[in-house]
């Protein structure tokens, strides 16, 4: 096979070490061709290594938030995208608001698993109207807490002798942790016997009523799970010497609460719905892009499923569905969502994502972690006024949450339009030693969820 003279030359030139026979000259075109095959990979690989070697340097508090694994779940699931069940043209209806008195805030307490946990001895009596116990199981048709959750649950329950109004409740379930109520909803027996076992810790703790966090019924389990609420109400009216709360934690993304609850029904039943109106953004692999935990309202540019993605939305649906407004209780978060950007110059909302970010766990952050983050690294905050919503990001990390700003337009939106009140997940992820100084004058111990009851406050003598 014949060569091309360049080759023979090229070839001769890698023998010789790059010395060429006297009367020949080096051939600066294949060295050229060589260089520009071979500096850009060579450029990616020394910036690579660059940037990899300083921004683990950044300054990142420590891991302190033990994400339970059904906050993970609800997460993904809220962001499963079912293309069938997508609606395009929502013409809500607005049903009448009647006047609140007293706006409830409920508040989310995981029991203390170790000494660094939030201890029932650190909750403030009069910072919650109500303070949700969670979780307890469903086993064998009955509710059932350890031991450690019922000493817990008995100084809970002393805190009441302090605030005579508190009340407190046991939610039960949590997603990844509903496993038991499948069986016990299947027929009347399983749920006689579930009502009665709850009827017995009312009686027996002193406790103020129960919480049912189910996520979520399926399209089959709706009508048996309706048909328990309804044997709940009918139990608690055959029996007014005890009476309690019945309340329920439910979905916001309006193709579950198609999917999972008869809500004109439910409306009949319950004293008032939780509801969880945040998680609506978060990294998989369906949904890899930045976004709003939390969003108060959509943008101007959020079109179709996106545009109903927010707390605004979730709230009027559950009313336009047949849920009385004062019995809607609208879910805040304390915590935020990180996301790992693919490209640190494209930072904004929407942004493409790799994976969680570094700060906080599995895509969780809770707000002490935050606020260390941002006042380590100097960041300032964006703070988006069409979502009503802050965001932030150093390199390739990037991190939605909320605070006393965003929580303050949002209690004020609950006030304004006659909401029942907020719910709150939860205590634990709350600043509750009064470590950031940002925050409320700093120093202060729960900074967001007292700026919920502020607002309340305010509105209460309005």
């Amino acid at each position: 096979m014949m060569l091309t003279d360049d080759v023979c030359r090229y070839r001769v030139l890698i023998q010789t070490g790059g010395r060429m026979d006297k009367g020949r000259s080096v051939d600066w075109k294949v060295i050229v061709i060589l260089a520009v095959l071979i500096t850009p990979p060579l450029l990616f690989y020394i910036i690579y290594a660059i940037v990899f070697g300083i921004y683990p340097s950044l300054k990142y508090p420590g891991v302190t938030m033990n994400v339970p694994e059904q906050s993970i779940n609800r997460a993904v699931l809220y962001n499963s995208i079912q293309n069938s069940s997508f609606k395009t043209n929502f013409q809500l209806k607005e049903r009448k608001a009647n006047y609140v008195k007293t706006y409830k805030l409920v508040c989310y307490y995981s029991l203390p698993t170790t000494a660094d946990s939030l201890q029932v001895d650190e909750l403030d009596p009069y910072l919650c109207t109500h303070i949700n116990v969670a979780f307890a199981k469903v086993v064998n048709n009955s509710i059932l807490i350890n031991d450690s959750q019922k000493e817990s649950l008995e100084k809970l329950v002393n805190l009441k002798n302090i605030n005579k109004d508190l009340k407190i409740l046991m939610s039960v379930g949590g997603s990844g942790n509903d496993v038991g109520f499948p069986e016990m909803i299947s027929n009347h027996k399983n749920r006689k016997s579930f009502i009665q076992s709850v009827r017995s810790y009312v009686k027996n703790f002193k406790i103020d009523g129960v919480d049912l966090d189910w996520e979520f019924p399926n399209e089959h389990q709706k009508v048996h799970f309706t048909q328990l609420l309804e044997e709940f109400r009918k139990s608690i009216n055959r029996n007014p010497n005890y009476p309690y709360l019945l309340t329920v934690a439910v979905a916001a993304p309006y193709t579950i609460v198609d999917s999972s609850y008869a809500v004109s029904y439910m409306n009949e039943f319950v004293d008032f719905i939780n509801l969880m109106s945040y998680d609506y953004h978060f990294y998989t692999r369906e949904t890899p892009f930045t976004g709003i935990n939390s969003p108060l309202y959509a943008s101007d540019n959020e079109k179709f499923i996106f545009s109903t993605l927010n707390v605004n939305f979730s709230a009027y649906y559950w009313n336009h569905s047949g849920m009385e407004r004062s019995k809607i209780i609208i879910g805040l978060p304390t915590y935020g969502h990180t996301f790992r950007l693919a490209n640190p110059n494209n930072n904004g909302m929407y942004a493409p994502a790799l994976g969680y970010g570094e700060l906080g766990n599995s895509g969780f952050v809770d707000f002490p972690q935050l606020c260390q983050f941002l006042a380590s690294n100097q960041i300032t905050p964006i703070f988006d006024m069409e979502n009503k919503s802050p965001y932030a990001f150093k390199g390739y990390e990037w991190v939605s949450f909320d605070n006393s700003q965003s929580l303050r337009y949002k209690a004020e939106y609950i006030r304004d339009n006659r909401f029942g009140g907020a719910m709150v997940w939860c205590l634990n992820s709350d600043d509750y030693k009064g470590l950031c100084q940002s925050e409320n004058g700093g120093g202060k111990r729960f900074p967001l969820i007292s700026t919920i009851k502020n607002v309340f406050a305010n509105g209460n003598q309005l």
